[in-house]
Order: structure tokens, then C-alpha cells, then sequence
């Protein structure tokens, strides 16, 4: 007999958020049902396995679009040639990482060479250059934009799975009002914060609306804060792109995060879903001020 089950009890039992199983079904790794009597979204037994598929190859740090094929594959082949790849990968920073290894072994063989010896910062500066520019630089990987004061709407729903129940009944307002061809799109975390899986948590949406739109209830009406940002183009690994964003900018000698202004997630539209399941992209936002 097939089982269903729903979102919040497969987060549980996976300790997986459901903003993390509906992204994945955005991106078409499996499909879900919806409950008639409570509106869950629900999984049968073929999505079941697909989640549970997904969820041990993510661990592994295996991209969505490689688990897709092996999702579509549905072969031992398939599955193989994916974990082969990332063997590979793995062993190519392996030796990344050995060759970092001797290059400063070598500096600290230099160092000993000079005994107690005063610091010599040109000679240092000459035999270790090479090292620190190849191995210990990083580049940064976002972008510092700039936004001016927006008036949105808004609404926060606090619920197991938020998301959804905030999205909705703001787009359907927005588009019944003509504006959901103008309007940019901007979510995020809202007390209670999101803690262990299956616990309620809070998640708040906002939209742009031009000057003299009525804000009809349960929305609400603000100004969101402008200012510099630290943009990061998310990946599938949502949690994952924030703590890259914020490692990048604990770095940074120029930016540092601004706690005065809530961090933001700008849900970018798709022109073009079909083939990706994806219906927005997300470009993550921390505020910033210059050190």
C-alpha cells in the first residue's frame, strides 16, 4: 500500500528544514501532493526516495544538477558515475592542499635556518611572497550594491513551514492589483528564529508598491532601509551560501556586517522555469559599513 507523508514529518524524520524540501522540489527533484483536509504538502513513496536520495548526496556535497541526472537515471550507473566524479574532485584538493602543505613546510625550515635572529622582513617578505599570494589570498566572492529606501508591503506568518502561507496571499494581492510585473521581492528569518526541525518559526515577505497603492489588510505598509549591501548569488545550499557570504565578509578589509538592518533575500523571478523547476532565484543581502 503507498504511503504518504507529510512535509512536517519528513523534516523530522530527515532533520530537514521544509524551506529545504520545497527548494528541492522547485529545482524538480520529485513531486508533491497536497493533503485536501489540512493543505500539507505531502510525499509519496517514489518522492519519499527521492528525498532520501538527495538528502545522502548532498551530505556528500554533490551539486543538485548532478543529483538530478541521477535521480533521472535511476541506475547504479548512474549513481556511480556522479560519486566517481567527487571522489576525483576531492583527490585533486588533496593535492591542493599537500602542495600548500610543503610550501609552508619550506617556509618554516627557512625560519629555523635563521635561528633567533632579528626579523628581517625583506628577506621573509622574498622566500615567503609566492606562498602567501598562492595559498593564503582569497578573493571575495560578493558584490557591494547599493539600494535606495523601498516602500513595500508586507506580511509574516509564524508557522512549521512559513514560506508558502506568506508568498501566497501576497502574490495573489499583488496580482489582482496589477503589480506583480513590477514589484522586486524580499523575504527573511523573523523572530522565532528557525531552530530544530519541525519547530515553528518565523519568515516575513515583502514586495515593492509605487507611492499612493492602498495596503489592504493583513498586509502592511513600510519602508524598507536602503544602503550597501554584501550580495551573494545563492546556490542550492541556501545555509550553505549564507555562511560562505558571511566567512567572505568576516575576511573583508574594507566591509563589515551591519546589525542595525535586517539581512534580506531578494527572490529573483525566472523568466524561463521550464527545464530547471526553479520559479526564483535567490540573491542573498547582508547590510554592510564601511571599517
Amino acid at each position: 500500500m503507498n504511503r504518504s507523508v507529510a512535509i512536517q514529518e519528513m523534516s523530522e524524520q530527515l532533520g530537514l528544514t521544509s524551506r529545504t524540501l520545497r527548494h528541492w522540489e522547485a529545482e524538480g527533484l520529485f513531486q508533491s501532493d497536497r493533503d485536501v483536509s489540512s493543505g500539507w504538502r505531502v510525499y509519496d513513496e517514489h518522492a519519499l526516495a527521492c528525498i532520501r536520495i538527495t538528502a545522502m548526496l548532498r551530505k556528500m556535497d554533490i551539486p543538485i544538477k548532478e543529483i538530478k541526472t541521477v535521480l533521472i537515471a535511476n541506475s547504479i550507473a548512474g549513481l556511480s558515475k556522479v560519486i566517481e566524479k567527487k571522489v576525483n574532485s576531492l583527490k585533486k584538493q588533496r593535492e591542493q592542499v599537500g602542495l600548500v602543505e610543503k610550501q609552508l613546510t619550506r617556509v618554516l625550515e627557512y625560519l629555523e635556518r635563521q635561528n633567533e635572529g632579528n626579523l628581517v622582513l625583506d628577506d621573509i617578505l622574498m622566500e615567503t611572497e609566492a606562498v602567501f599570494m598562492s595559498s593564503l589570498t582569497e578573493q571575495h566572492v560578493f558584490k557591494i550594491i547599493d539600494l535606495a529606501p523601498m516602500r513595500v508591503a508586507f506580511h509574516i506568518v509564524v508557522d512549521v513551514s512559513p514560506e508558502d502561507k506568506v508568498m501566497g496571499p501576497l502574490m495573489d494581492w499583488l496580482r489582482s492589483a496589477n503589480l506583480l510585473g513590477t514589484a522586486r521581492f524580499f523575504g527573511g528569518n523573523m523572530k522565532p528564529m528557525p531552530g530544530s526541525a519541525g519547530k515553528p518559526y518565523g519568515y516575513g515577505m515583502c514586495a515593492t508598491i509605487p507611492e499612493g497603492v492602498v495596503v489592504p489588510e493583513p498586509f502592511k505598509e513600510m519602508t524598507l532601509p536602503g544602503g550597501l549591501f554584501a550580495m551573494l548569488e545563492s546556490s542550492d545550499d541556501i545555509g550553505g551560501s549564507w555562511k560562505t557570504l558571511m566567512n567572505q565578509l568576516s575576511q573583508s578589509k574594507k566591509y563589515r556586517s551591519d546589525r542595525g538592518r535586517l539581512c534580506l533575500e531578494e527572490h529573483i523571478r525566472n523568466d524561463h522555469p521550464e527545464g530547471s523547476g526553479n520559479l526564483y532565484y535567490l540573491n542573498l543581502l547582508e547590510p554592510v559599513l564601511l571599517k
